[in-house]
């Protein structure tokens, strides 16, 4: 498969990652709304390890020190929504990660861009932040915890890539990152919300959240596959144009500020997508 295919397949998990997070905001109550979302990820768990293959044992460490990174992002990423719109906590949280990302892959595994493939990463993060500024400045809070945020995007899109080329199964890598990673945070929103857990089983909220972990996860699987195929800088960066696609759901659905610096910065991610097609 060429890898403007595989990017082609990446920007719609983008825009799955865009879509999941924009619900996380418009919920009531986003610890067990997540917890609903990651319920998927623990079933699917549950079925794919009795038959998957075992990750290969150099990939272990990798694998639960993601599994770490991701429960922080959960963490950061809630407190960011709790303190900031969907519009300017995504795009600083997300913007951040590629050049954290192409700068630890390339000190870690040694992968070097091409010279417009780096151009690229640099554009589509220069984009995605100037989407996220602006209404930024008097809410140091929201900024603290969305660059947490985008710190721990770095640690474990790193890790993940790590993690996958060790292990020698893709299938086998990501039903256990799922575990590690879902059955603790579930068991901290059920202890977390535990006097709200019946009243929420049966809602619609609920519902909506199970659904949407399943693009949540299968769209996860389909980023580690890319990790194995292409630099991690490349994937992290295609899949951070999502801040994009949220900004547009917080404006058009949530009546957020759009301002002109947000059609700029579309045309920086567009630009940058294509030197990293392309270059």
């Amino acid at each position: 498969m060429s890898d403007a295919a595989i990017i082609s397949i990446l920007l719609v998990t983008a825009i799955v990652h865009a879509s999941w997070n924009a619900a996380l905001k418009a919920g009531s109550d986003r610890v067990l709304d997540m917890a609903a979302m990651r319920s998927f990820g623990l079933v699917f768990a549950l079925v794919v390890i009795p038959f998957a293959p075992l990750p290969a044992p150099a990939a272990w460490p990798p694998l639960i020190a993601s599994a770490i990174a991701h429960m922080v992002y959960f963490g950061c990423l809630i407190s960011s929504y709790q303190r900031g719109d969907l519009s300017q906590v995504y795009p600083i949280a997300r913007g951040s990660a590629p050049l954290l990302v192409a700068l630890s892959a390339y000190l870690a595994l040694g992968e070097t861009p091409t010279p417009l493939g780096l151009i690229g990463v640099v554009v589509i993060s220069l984009g995605i932040i100037i989407a996220g500024t602006g209404a930024f400045r008097q809410n140091l809070h929201a900024i603290g915890f969305a660059l947490l945020t985008g710190l721990s995007i770095a640690s474990y899109s790193l890790l993940g890539g790590i993690g996958v080329r060790e292990a020698g199964t893709i299938i086998g890598y990501a039903a256990w990152l799922e575990l590690l990673t879902c059955a603790p945070f579930i068991a901290f929103a059920v202890y977390r919300r535990r006097t709200h857990v019946v009243a929420y089983l049966p809602s619609p909220a609920a519902q909506r959240g199970f659904v949407l972990g399943i693009g949540s996860t299968v769209s996860y699987a389909i980023v580690l596959w890319a990790m194995t195929l292409l630099p991690l800088a490349t994937v992290t960066a295609t899949r951070e144009t999502s801040a994009i696609f949220a900004a547009l759901a917080g404006t058009l659905l949530m009546k957020e500020p759009f301002a002109g610096r947000r059609i700029v910065a579309a045309a920086c991610v567009t630009g940058g997508i294509g030197l990293l097609v392309f270059g």
